[in-house]
């Protein structure tokens, strides 16, 4: 074998090795200790698995995931009993002669999980923010992507995301009394939906810029010389098309007229705030416009327009009293799977005909309690849906498809031409050569081409509430499936309950907070 040829194949090798130590694992495989105790309601166990990957992706391109995942499930710990929690560290005094402060109550033990929640959203939020002062992705980075797979870049938060962020936020300041932050939130997340339009028309523009280069030669064929590539060419083949178009109406299925990036909860929360604890005109006519525009997004709840007509009269200056809300999270949100789609390269090689590609897809939970009833002094209340995060999801992922298809076409081919090139360079030098380097690059693109499969995985499928008078002896019993809850509200002339249930079997988590 010629000096050449076993430089070459060195270099493929210390390459393949890097590549294999760079991760293949997809997002499911990392976070399935996470996911199963969270769906079987193992808070504990949850807490745990997420605090360790919290702290050991800090500073990694997945940081801002694991934050929000940290954030969500430590907002859910707030809400479980204290028995269902791991116990806080005691740290025993140095002096024998001072005893151990006694064990915390379990308002204490909500109270130090929704401050620790808010601590990991802040950060999420510091690192998306710092994303979003970038003008571009570095080149480097954008360079490895292409040869390895777009689960290499950094994951800088999806609109939806960043909207939900400062959604949580916002509940968990009021859960500490804390309603001038929890405004602060609010006008983030309302301000996140007005961004959130203009840096999707942003990324579809780049992502066309990347297909006009393909197309106009910017990549190399087997033989070095410049090549086109057209995308568009690729996704009407007739083995390729019917397969993408597939995997995006499933995907894309729950979609309902919500609009881009609108998340009703969040407008939603927005008008409860301002209706309820508005200090002017403007803000209760902002409380008024959110419910309104609540109306418009889901007409069909049945809360929501006794919910406008209360936020019409606080506007005239007619104050809320005795009114309790019970705001329901069920279930999980999808989670992205991968599929292979065999793409065209004969485009750019006249090697390989075909070539598979990883996309990711969207999948659905169906385990989860449909309803939550709420019986009080003989009556049954039954929440409404006021937001589906399953179509919250899938309108962020429909946006997002075009600019996945491209950059997942050109860096499949790319790869392909690569591997096409380094196979005839070799096979040139000798046949050993080219077989084993035909090997090695197989395995090296195997190795790395797996789809972008991160997404928050703790967030509920949906966002429920129903609204009633307070009862005269302030007891509600929940009940969802075979679980069943007491509640004592607290004293306060407007309150809120906040119910989680994970599956539909899994324990009704609780807490409340008086919001007048």
């Amino acid at each position: 074998m010629k000096q050449t040829s076993r430089r070459l194949l060195q270099s493929l090798g210390g390459a393949s090795l890097l590549f294999l130590l760079a991760g293949c694992q997809t997002y499911q495989e990392q976070s399935a200790a996470l996911v199963t105790s969270f769906h079987t309601s193992n808070i504990a166990s949850a807490v745990a698995s997420v605090d360790k990957e919290a702290k050991d992706h800090e500073g990694s391109k997945d940081e801002i995931l694991w934050k929000l995942e940290q954030g969500a499930t430590l907002r859910t710990a707030a809400l479980a009993d204290a028995v269902q929690l791991p116990p806080p560290p005691v740290i025993p005094p140095k002096d024998p002669a001072v005893t151990l402060p006694p064990p915390l109550t379990q308002a204490e033990i909500s109270t130090a999980y929704v401050k620790r929640s808010l601590a990991a959203l802040d950060q999420a939020e510091e690192k998306v923010n710092y994303w979003e002062e970038q003008a571009k992705i570095k080149v480097g980075s954008e360079g490895f992507a292409i040869v390895t797979n777009l689960a290499n870049l950094p994951y800088r938060g999806r609109a939806y995301d960043k909207v939900m962020l400062n959604t949580y936020k916002a509940l968990d300041y009021l859960q500490l009394g804390q309603a001038d932050s929890a405004r602060v939130e609010l006008n983030r997340a309302l301000q996140r939906q007005r961004d959130a339009v203009e840096l999707n028309q942003k990324r579809i523009a780049a992502a066309q810029e990347e297909a006009a280069k393909a197309r106009e030669g910017k990549v190399k064929d087997e033989t070095g010389k410049s090549a086109s590539y057209d995308v568009d060419k690729a996704q009407n083949d007739p083995r390729t098309g019917p397969a993408l178009g597939q995997a995006f109406a499933e995907s894309t299925a729950p979609i309902k007229a919500y609009g881009d990036y609108v998340n009703p909860f969040a407008v939603f929360l927005d008008g409860l705030f301002f209706t309820i604890r508005g200090e002017n005109g403007a803000d209760w006519e902002r409380g008024r416009k959110s419910f309104e525009r609540v109306a418009e997004l889901v007409p069909e709840n049945p809360y929501v327009a006794s919910d406008l007509a209360l936020a019409s009269a606080a506007a005239e200056g007619k104050t809320p009293e005795n009114v309790t809300y019970v705001i329901f999270e069920t279930g999980t949100a999808p989670y992205r799977d991968q599929l292979r789609i065999d793409i065209p390269t004969f485009l750019v090689t006249s090697r390989l005909a075909y070539v598979g590609a990883a996309f990711p897809k969207l999948k659905f939970n169906g385990d989860y309690s449909p309803t939550l009833a709420i019986g009080a002094t003989g009556q049954t209340f039954n929440t409404a849906t006021i937001a589906s995060m399953d179509s919250v999801v899938a309108n962020d992922f429909k946006n997002e498809w075009p600019t996945i298809v491209t950059k997942t076409l050109i860096g499949t081919a790319t790869k392909a031409i690569i591997q096409a090139i380094v196979q005839k360079q070799l096979s040139d030098q000798s046949a050993m050569a080219g077989l084993i380097g035909g090997l090695v690059m197989t395995g090296l693109n195997a190795s790395t081409n797996i789809a972008d499969t991160r997404t928050w995985l703790t967030l509920p499928k949906e966002f429920q509430y129903a609204r009633l008078a307070t009862p005269a002896n302030r007891q509600l019993t929940l009940t969802a499936g075979t679980q069943t809850k007491t509640v004592s509200l607290d004293p306060g002339a407007v309150n809120v309950v906040y119910v989680k249930s994970v599956s539909s079997t899994s324990p009704l988590l609780v807490s409340q907070f008086i919001l007048k």
